[in-house]
């Protein structure tokens, strides 16, 4: 991935306020990703285009949905079980937060959840708060949950930017 397609996901995901809106936008970069990867392995001539790509790709095609692309790259062999493996919790993410009406925040156990089922991200500086017994130590848990939150944010950013870049790699085949 260059720097310009890595700056670019990191805008569009700093354009988010909260989990929901973020992770419907992780998904959206990952299908962009995903569609791209797949046209670049599959032939590139007019022919097979038009023909044989196009109607298997467009939205009715049987490769139409992104669960069924990614289970796709992942047996050709171009993902690794746990690149597949964090695109689906991606996945699970985005639909949970879609079918729950709550207001989350990225340091809220669901969000954190996630965090810890991705491979290759560390929670080690993550903390675990309790809300405050008495009231004069509220202003301090607030800044350490948001303190918690700008940590997860990140942390997902990073994850999905490294995502992202094994699914740009030049030569998928």
């Amino acid at each position: 991935m260059t720097t310009h397609q890595e700056d670019e996901v990191l805008e569009r995901l700093n354009e988010q306020d909260g989990p929901r809106g973020f992770f419907l936008e992780v998904v959206t970069i990952l299908e962009e990703a995903v569609d791209s990867l797949m046209r670049r392995a599959f032939r590139q001539e007019e022919y097979a285009v038009k023909y044989a790509i196009e109607p298997l790709l467009n939205q009715s095609g049987p490769l139409g949905q992104l669960e069924v692309r990614l289970k796709l790259i992942f047996a050709l062999g171009l993902i690794s079980l746990e690149r597949y493996q964090d695109l689906e919790a991606y996945l699970k993410i985005r639909d949970f937060l879609v079918r729950d009406p709550k207001d989350y925040r990225f340091s809220d156990k669901p969000i954190r959840d996630l965090l810890a089922r991705l491979h290759g991200v560390s929670q080690g500086g993550m903390m675990k708060l309790e809300p405050p017994a008495s009231e004069e130590d509220w202003a301090f848990y607030q800044m350490q949950l948001n303190r918690l939150d700008q940590m997860v944010r990140s942390a997902l950013v990073l994850a999905l930017a490294d995502c992202v870049g094994e699914l740009h790699k030049e030569s998928p085949i």
